[in-house]
C-alpha cells in the first residue's frame, strides 16, 4: 500500500458513511393504477475527506483527488472478484463538488462514492451478496485507516 494514500487520509481525517441505495420503482400495469415503491438495491459508502486549513481551495487539490479516487477503485475492483455476478460495485467521484457539513461547524469536505448495487432487476431488493460486498469494502476501507462516522 502505497504509504502516499495513509498520508493522505491521515492529513485530511478522512472518514466514510455507509447509507442504503433506493430506487424508485414506477409500476403501471394495464388496467390497473400507477404505483410506486421504493426498493433498497443496495449500498452507498461515501468517503469523505476534510479541508484541513482555511487557505485551501474549497476542492482538494487534483492529484490527491485521483490518488483517493484510484485507491477506492482498486478496492471495489479486488471487492468485485470475489463477488458474485449480480453485485456490481461503482466508483462515483464528486470531483467538483463541496459538501458543507452542518455538524462541524461549515467544515469543507470532499467525497468519493463507492456505490454496491445488483444486476437482478429492478424490483429486487438488495441481498447477502450486495452485504457481503459491503462488509468487505468496509474491512478494507479500515485497513487504509478510514473510520466509520
Amino acid at each position: 500500500m502505497p504509504e502516499d494514500i495513509r498520508s493522505l487520509i491521515k492529513e485530511h481525517h478522512a472518514f466514510y458513511e455507509v447509507s442504503p441505495y433506493y430506487v424508485l420503482l414506477d409500476e403501471r400495469p394495464i388496467g390497473l393504477p400507477a404505483t410506486t415503491r421504493t426498493v433498497q438495491a443496495g449500498f452507498n459508502v461515501d468517503v469523505y475527506g476534510v479541508r484541513t486549513e482555511d487557505a485551501e481551495p474549497a476542492m482538494p487539490p487534483p492529484q490527491e483527488y485521483a490518488l483517493g479516487c484510484a485507491e477506492l477503485q482498486k478496492l471495489a475492483e479486488r471487492v468485485s472478484q470475489h463477488a458474485s455476478d449480480s453485485c456490481s460495485l461503482e466508483v462515483i467521484p464528486f470531483s467538483s463538488t463541496a459538501i458543507i457539513d452542518s455538524r462541524n461547524h461549515g467544515q469543507v469536505e470532499a467525497m468519493i462514492r463507492i456505490q454496491i448495487s445488483h444486476g437482478r432487476g429492478l424490483n429486487q431488493p438488495a441481498g447477502l451478496p450486495e452485504q457481503r460486498a459491503l462488509e468487505e469494502v468496509e474491512r478494507g476501507l479500515k485497513t487504509l485507516g478510514l473510520a466509520h462516522r
